[in-house]
């Protein structure tokens, strides 16, 4: 076959790029090409890793997510919502160029436990993925390391709520989860707005609840 006779790390390196380019790939697979990411099932101790369940309105929210800069999302449980926009923004600092992404929930530690939903989807990559796109986990904190010369620094933070940290930082995008619980929501979405008109993204997601959230979800906010 003649792609046996190229350069191997010529083909990692185009494969790496397709799904660089395809999300759903990178998430589902197609032929050729094995879906590289799995969940962790906490009802399920039968198995560590599952791969991401393909669901029609999984796909629509990639696609949304992909055309759209900013996004309000209504969620119920077991959805895999949040799981799936931890896996886009672990896409987008993985593949990305100098990326500074901010995941951010009421409390630090809630906020430590979608980072570390993303470091292991990072981890169950398959190996030579996870080589060419190193990485590396501390508390807070999901970044690419310097020693890779294929692909440029970026970083995945976890934040408290709150406009604080975010005034500090040019950031590339923000996932606010369980945002209608955060009672500092309309604040940090103020601090985000340069985020946003500097061609980076703001991503809202929550289960109900009564509030600004709801404002935002029903276009009340002016």
């Amino acid at each position: 076959m003649a792609w046996l006779k190229r350069d191997p790390l010529a083909v990692v390196k185009a494969k790496a790029e397709l799904y660089r380019r395809q999300p759903l790939t990178w998430l589902f697979g197609r032929p050729g090409l094995p879906a590289q990411v799995k969940t962790r099932d906490e009802h399920d101790p039968s198995i560590e890793a599952k791969p991401f369940p393909d669901k029609r309105y999984i796909r629509e929210v990639v696609r949304l997510w992909q055309t759209h800069r900013m996004n309000i999302w209504e969620k119920s449980r077991q959805v895999m919502a949040s799981w799936t926009l931890c896996a886009l923004y672990l896409h987008d600092t993985q593949f990305g160029v100098n990326r500074l992404n901010f995941i951010s929930s009421k409390k630090e530690l809630d906020a430590d436990a979608l980072l570390r939903r993303c470091f292991f989807m990072w981890e169950n990559q398959q190996p030579w993925l996870k080589a060419l796109c190193p990485a590396e986990y501390s508390f807070c904190r999901f970044f690419r390391p310097d020693r890779s010369s294929e692909m440029p620094y970026s970083e995945l933070f976890a934040i408290p709520q709150g406009g604080d940290i975010i005034r500090q930082y040019t950031g590339s995008g923000l996932l606010l989860d369980e945002a209608a619980f955060m009672p500092d929501l309309e604040s940090a979405l103020g601090a985000a707005q340069p985020m946003l008109k500097g061609g980076g993204r703001i991503d809202v997601v929550s289960s109900a609840e009564p509030g600004y959230f709801q404002d935002l979800a029903e276009d009340r906010v002016t």
